[in-house]
């Protein structure tokens, strides 16, 4: 796709890059972005090379959710109609449905709507640059569900409350002093670290990654009965596997393994 494109998307080494591609918009989101963001996340997910997605932006801003001049105001109401209707996917369901590994690499303001499709990330890695802010009710609106569920989680019933009463922005050291992400690092050394990550974690045996995930989106969604279902059926089929086999061989080898995926 012609990097003209609102959204971008390349694989490479079992990574795929998702990379939104409006900074002059600071990366908000219209109809088409909205789309393409959905339908990436999808493929990644059901390509069976990607191992391990990173989520990041291009230009100042990651992502500060809906086009105010195309999606709010008076356009709210059609964006509603397509939402409803079932004709316009939010990326978030193919975000929390997703069996791989998605790193959010912020380079920039995570704000609205894209500060909750943040939170569906397994990891977020901040540029110093980078700052976030539940700002629906700076709009007169509230944010979705997943803000509410998610956000307490991750950073504690106080500094939640805080960030979605107040709508205020948080800097990135902020940010990682509640625990809403996980490092920071010099926006020149914001890419290389999401791909330190990611490779850190296809280096590992792709079934059992995707059982991790699997059970990390359980926990996430508070489903201990499902997550204690899954956990055993899920150990039991990876002590089957070649790449199990594998770990062993390497190990008493003395070498690294080489996963193969079965």
């Amino acid at each position: 796709m012609a990097d003209t494109a609102p959204v971008l998307y390349q694989v490479a080494d079992h990574i795929a890059t998702i990379t939104i591609n409006r900074p002059e918009a600071y990366n908000s989101l219209n109809y088409e972005a909205y789309e393409l963001l959905s339908q990436y996340f999808a493929d990644a997910d059901d390509d069976p090379d990607v191992r391990a997605i990173i989520w990041t932006a291009v230009g100042r801003g990651f992502c500060t959710g809906d086009d105010v001049k195309q999606l709010l105001g008076a356009g709210a109401s059609e964006l509603a109609r397509r939402i409803k209707s079932g004709e316009l996917e939010l990326p978030g369901l193919p975000m929390s449905r997703s069996n791989t590994p998605i790193i959010a690499a912020v380079n920039g303001a995570a704000v609205g709507y894209g500060m909750e499709l943040s939170l569906l990330a397994d990891v977020r890695i901040a540029g110093e640059s980078a700052r976030f802010s539940e700002m629906f009710v700076k709009r007169a609106i509230v944010a979705g569900p997943d803000s509410f569920e998610l956000l307490p989680r991750l950073v504690g019933h106080a500094a939640a409350a805080e960030m979605l009463l107040t709508g205020d922005m948080v800097d990135a050291h902020r940010a990682l002093e509640i625990g809403l992400v996980s490092a920071v690092v010099p926006d020149a050394e914001l890419a290389d670290a999401a791909l330190r990550l990611a490779r850190r974690m296809t280096a590992n045996a792709p079934l059992a990654v995707q059982a991790a995930k699997q059970a990390l989106r359980l926990s996430r969604a508070g489903k201990g009965e499902e997550l204690r279902r899954h956990l055993g059926p899920a150990l039991d089929g990876l002590l089957m596997t070649a790449d199990h086999q594998e770990s062993v061989a390497a190990f008493l080898e003395k070498r690294d393994p080489k996963y193969s995926g079965r």
